[in-house]
């Protein structure tokens, strides 16, 4: 009767796992024949084996058992259950270390990052009603998210230690200025739009960003150099046959383009919610 149960519910996982009888024996270090044998009922998994595959699976061993079924929770739901029973601080910093958590879950260890097996398939969240905004503003926390057909991204800031003192002196205040005057400038964003498109390639030289943008071959240079300064952008100098060039390099620069998006969300964007919680976000001073 149970191994029955049992054979049925390893198929079933399986095919929702969307793995072959190969990958699970690989797994959890047993031969084929061992899985199909399980699967077809002719053997049981024994206790700790059954330990091992309720894991491999992310269900508990009542539901391999058949004892019980594991109803599938929403995000939302897993959400809201890993936060049952916190306080306010614990909120906080659970939400900070969900975050953080988001890309080791998705992609594994640098390690297995690094492999060279990257999906190529062009990822959008999904819409609501064609557009989607959220704005959270508490004393100690603040989040933003917009999701339409110009803007996907999702901001969070907590308050930290030196309330924001910074703002306050004079040599970082000079670092700001510097890179919101670097971004201030129609040339430099028609600039910028081109070497973050995929029509650009990794490697490029001023006149061939000029060509491409229309903007003068003599301000590329000035935007591209500034750009070395302030952004993810490198230059070497080329000695070829006919003269020495300067060959710039830029891969992107995610930070530069958030920055960008978040004031075209800002002043552009559309000024409503699908969920507004806006509290307080004056997180300078005080504790």
């Amino acid at each position: 009767m149970y191994e029955c149960k049992i054979a049925e519910k390893l198929v079933q996982l399986r095919t929702s796992k969307g793995v072959t009888q190969e990958d699970v024996a690989q797994a959890l270090s047993v031969s084929n024949k061992t899985v199909s044998k399980w699967e077809n009922g002719a053997s049981t998994p024994d206790l700790s084996m059954l330990v091992e595959l309720s894991r491999y699976y992310g269900v508990t061993t009542d539901t391999l058992l058949g004892l019980s079924e594991d109803k599938k929770q929403s995000t939302e739901e897993e959400i809201c259950s890993s936060f049952k029973g916190l306080d306010r601080r614990q909120s906080v910093l659970k939400a900070f270390e969900t975050v953080k958590a988001l890309v080791p879950a998705m992609y594994g260890t640098v390690c297995e990052y690094n492999d060279g097996a990257y999906d190529t398939e062009n990822v959008f969240p999904t819409e609501i009603s064609h557009f989607y905004r959220s704005n959270i503003s508490l004393h100690e926390f603040f989040e933003f998210t917009a999701s339409s057909e110009n803007v996907n991204l999702a901001v969070m800031m907590l308050r930290n230690k030196s309330n924001f003192a910074w703002m306050r002196d004079p040599t970082k205040q000079k670092e700001i200025v510097k890179m919101f005057k670097f971004l201030s400038d129609e040339d430099t964003l028609a600039v910028l739009y081109y070497v973050h498109s995929t029509s650009c390639s990794e490697s490029f030289t001023a006149d061939y960003i000029a060509e491409n943008t229309g903007v003068k071959e003599a301000r590329v240079t000035e935007i591209l150099n500034e750009f070395c300064s302030v952004g993810d952008c490198h230059s070497v100098t080329a000695h070829l046959s006919e003269g020495i060039i300067k060959v710039y390099e830029c891969f992107g620069d995610g930070i530069i383009l958030s920055l960008i998006s978040l004031a075209f969300e800002k002043m552009c964007g559309r000024k409503s919610y699908d969920y507004n919680f806006n509290g307080r976000c004056k997180m300078i001073g005080g504790k």
